[in-house]
């Protein structure tokens, strides 16, 4: 079972740059519905930088046909990002140990679990409308390079396991040394062993960044796709959308698709998503790879 779609609905490039919404589509609303004529799921970006609210995860609910799911990007605090307070509520504020002196930007690094761990459980309770209607997908963590493999990473996987129980979680490494020949074994099993989806991701080939691999830890599978921008992505201080900017070759897509139908189980529920944002491209992508998977293999 595939799940082809891309990691935003309403980016701005994509609103204001390109034809894919007619002009008589033009609320939120309409966006969305629109979108959800071509495609069966999407990422929500918009959770990695403020709670959600239930309000909106009932409208959402609401607006996309039956089997439509949703897949939400963790909050920045819950992979070691550093997150201002605007972006968390004003009981969760409150909650903090000595809220008064709390600096402008927390770290998970700095907080007590146990707060940690309230925080997290309140924004899964905003996700429950999702839930409850069946339209929630996986919830990405997608952890940023300074989170390497060593032993305190590997326990907080543990702790965020605990803590997630009952949802379906991916995990998006972007460190190689979660990967290196003497690491990767260990860090599959135990994704296996919690039971998280390791997200196989296409992105430029730097020092840091993760190789295209193509493996699966439970029985849902993610790909991401990030484009191969490299030098973009080596540049500081660039727009976010020019990170994203490339467009994938039919070649390049095939050669996806060729691993995609090869190394994932039978049965296993794929997710194609493209996070490569930058005016129409994810979308074009994304219509492409559909045709390409439905071409051979499972309904799409």
């Amino acid at each position: 079972m595939f799940h082809v779609g891309t990691c935003s609905w309403t980016d701005r490039t994509l609103i204001e740059e390109s034809d894919f919404y007619p002009k008589t589509v033009q609320t939120p609303a309409e966006r969305l519905r629109f979108y959800a004529e071509h495609f069966d799921t999407v990422e929500v970006d918009a959770t990695f930088y403020a709670f959600p609210s239930e309000r909106n995860a009932v409208l959402w609910a609401q607006r996309t046909p039956p089997l439509f799911l949703f897949n939400i990007k963790a909050l920045s605090l819950f992979t070691f990002h550093r997150t201002p307070q605007k972006s968390l509520p004003l009981f969760l504020l409150k909650a903090l140990p000595n809220p008064e002196k709390a600096p402008e930007e927390l770290s998970a690094w700095d907080l007590p679990l146990s707060w940690l761990a309230e925080a997290l459980q309140a924004f899964l309770q905003t996700l429950a409308p999702l839930r409850e209607a069946g339209k929630l997908g996986y919830i990405l963590f997608q952890f940023p390079p300074w989170f390497r493999s060593e032993e305190k990473t590997r326990e907080y996987l543990r702790w965020l396991r605990h803590h997630t129980e009952g949802h379906t979680v991916a995990i998006e490494f972007r460190h190689r040394s979660w990967v290196t020949p003497a690491n990767l074994s260990r860090t599959l099993n135990l994704l296996r062993d919690l039971d998280f989806s390791f997200v196989c991701v296409d992105e430029p080939d730097l020092p840091w960044t993760v190789p295209p691999l193509c493996e699966q830890t439970s029985s849902i599978a993610v790909v991401r796709f990030h484009g191969r921008n490299r030098e973009a992505w080596q540049t500081k201080n660039l727009p976010v959308w020019e990170k994203f900017r490339y467009l994938y070759s039919t070649e390049e897509l095939q050669e996806w698709r060729e691993k995609i139908l090869s190394r994932f189980l039978e049965g296993t529920e794929v997710f194609v998503m493209f996070n490569n944002c930058y005016r129409d491209f994810a979308v074009r992508n994304a219509l492409e790879m559909k045709k390409l998977l439905q071409g051979d293999g499972p309904h799409v």
